[in-house]
């Protein structure tokens, strides 16, 4: 899901591919890009944060990718994208885990 605001729409939700959608946006036409991207999070064994819980793997079918070269190719695409897209002095933030 995108949302974008553009002199012919403002705070639209576009829904669907999210590098197809950036790639029909004008060039350098975005002030900020607010992203939380698949994480590729599919365990195979416990994983703990620094408190001691546990992580819960992802099992969700966006977030699977047939391997880590599939999913880094997927990440390069978005977020080439996503800066062809940006401001010059626009800024990104991504969510990670």
């Amino acid at each position: 899901m995108t949302t974008v605001t553009t002199e012919n729409s403002v705070n639209r939700i576009l829904v669907g591919d999210c590098i197809a959608l950036m790639n029909s946006l004008p060039e350098k036409s975005v002030d900020l890009i607010f992203a939380d991207p698949p994480y590729n999070l599919q365990l195979g064994g416990d994983l703990h944060r620094p408190n001691n819980t546990l992580v819960d793997a992802v099992n969700d079918e966006w977030d699977k990718f047939e391997s880590i070269k599939t999913y880094d190719q997927f990440t390069k695409d978005w977020m080439t994208a996503a800066r062809r897209i940006l401001k010059d002095d626009g800024a990104m933030w991504v969510i990670g885990s």
